[in-house]
């Protein structure tokens, strides 16, 4: 029995492109694909040290934590 994956990728120096069936994922599934995609491509490009990610990671917490937590307070 020969086996046909759900799934055709094509790849040129540009570009890859993969198709399939619109049934097989929804669209939220697929859009976190890509997000992971795009932030393991901005992770690779990164000089970030792992510590330098972290206290980053802390500092958007933060500032995110500020401009929503009145809101968090009112309700």
């Amino acid at each position: 029995m020969t086996y046909t994956p759900s799934y055709n990728v094509a790849i040129d120096k540009r570009d890859v492109v993969i198709r399939f069936k619109r049934d097989l994922v929804d669209q939220t599934a697929l859009n976190k694909f890509l997000d992971s995609v795009e932030l393991e491509s901005i992770r690779r490009r990164s000089e970030l040290t792992e510590e330098q990610a972290a206290e980053l990671a802390r500092e958007i917490d933060r500032a995110v934590w500020e401009s929503v937590k009145q809101a968090y307070a009112e309700a």
